[in-house]
């Protein structure tokens, strides 16, 4: 009796299981990349077969009223840094996009992203050697606490 079972085929079909993918994110503020969260950005979107999302947040300063209307797209050389990064992610096999921001609070604004749309894994990626390793630790903190996604690096 159990082979009859074991070689009957079932009778309904079983669909497999879909699972969203989630971009990866990887982020930095008008600051230049650190090459550590670049590889590992296009190593979570290549393995998890998703998009890369590559966000630069730009701050406007809020005394001036007249140079808060300016708004830029940052630094030429970070954007340079973009495009390279862009090309590595594609020779990888991501599927990378390119996203910019201006914003007087760029930690509150990247949070807001976080939490509208659905990333999977965000990368903070500023240079710690431009950003500072204090101010660093503070907004990773912050972004861990309050983001809805897993954030990098793992300190």
């Amino acid at each position: 009796m159990t082979s009859a079972i074991r070689d009957r085929t079932p009778e309904t079909l079983i669909a497999e299981e879909r699972t969203e993918r989630h971009p990866v994110m990887l982020v930095s503020f008008d600051i230049s990349f650190d090459d550590d969260a670049v590889e590992t950005a296009i190593e979570a979107a290549v393995q998890a077969n998703s998009e890369l999302m590559i966000c630069l947040a730009v701050t406007l300063p809020v005394a001036n009223a007249n140079a808060a209307a300016r708004r830029t797209m940052g630094n030429p050389v970070v954007r340079e840094e973009i495009r390279e990064i862009m090309i590595r992610a594609r020779a990888a096999g991501a599927n990378p996009r390119q996203l910019v921001y201006n914003t007087p609070r760029p930690l509150s604004a990247t949070i807001d992203i976080t939490k509208t749309r659905p990333i999977g894994l965000l990368v903070f990626g500023p240079s710690r050697r431009i950003y500072g390793r204090l101010r660093f630790r503070l907004d990773l903190r912050r972004l861990r606490r309050k983001a809805n996604c897993l954030v990098w690096p793992l300190e």
